[in-house]
């Protein structure tokens, strides 16, 4: 279930860029809602196909668990295979452009907020990006690459991302408790319902997969604690 995590990661990643949304008190909902729908229906819809494909009883017999291809191989003959391929490309190569798009628009504003090096706040004078935080952004991701396999490293990413996604709805709970009176462009649907459903949910993965694979939760906490002292740094600074 931590590898399936991954399959709706990124469904936040649009709050990363917001400030350069147009009209997002309208636009922010719409993309969270539409994305995350869109998503769930293409990944249970291939679901339901592998396991038409290939029945709960003849999958722990495929080799290396390739599913995908095993059920491809079944439709279309040899030739699928090579379709899995430049699927699994091509959905790789979205995967990075939406998160080299999202992801450093948080380092370009720690920076620009004083949490982080000014530098990171740099903005390229041609194209306008965020220069510098993308390369950051590059250079750890490159980095990551070389903690283990692909596999790991989806273990890795979506137990700590799992994790920072429940504390973002601890802390709803949080701000309305002290903030009451705080302007609020968004309505949560559902409050306080649904956010505690979605904080439940997540509980049980982030008990059960450290359970199920240690080495690579205890790595990514560790990996997320280095950021700690860097935090308290900066926040010391601005104060």
């Amino acid at each position: 279930m931590a590898k399936a995590l991954f399959a709706y990661d990124a469904w936040n990643s649009i709050t990363f860029a917001a400030e350069e949304v147009k009209d997002p008190a309208r636009n922010l909902p719409r993309a969270l809602l539409l994305g995350t729908l869109g998503v769930a229906a293409v990944y249970c819809s291939a679901v339901a196909v592998y396991l038409y494909m290939v029945p709960i009883g003849e999958m722990a017999m495929v080799r290396e668990s390739r599913i995908a291809t095993e059920a491809a191989v079944r439709m279309i003959g040899s030739a699928g295979g090579a379709f899995v391929a430049v699927a699994i490309l091509v959905s790789t190569l979205g995967c990075v452009n939406g998160l080299t798009l999202a992801g450093p628009r948080v380092v370009f504003a720690m920076g620009r907020d004083g949490l982080f090096f000014r530098a990171a706040a740099r903005v390229h004078p041609r194209y306008r990006t965020p220069a510098t935080a993308i390369g950051l952004h590059g250079l750890v991701a490159a980095l990551l690459t070389l903690t283990g396999t692909y596999s790991d490293l989806l273990t890795l990413t979506a137990f700590s991302s799992l994790l920072f996604n429940v504390l973002t709805i601890v802390g709803l709970f949080v701000l309305r408790a002290k903030q009451a009176d705080l302007h609020r462009p968004y309505r949560v649907w559902g409050y306080p319902v649904l956010p505690a459903l979605y904080i439940l949910v997540s509980a049980f993965f982030l008990v059960y997969i450290p359970v199920a694979e240690p080495r690579n939760a205890g790595l990514g906490l560790g990996i997320t604690a280095l950021g700690l002292p860097a935090y308290f740094y900066w926040r010391r600074a601005r104060v």
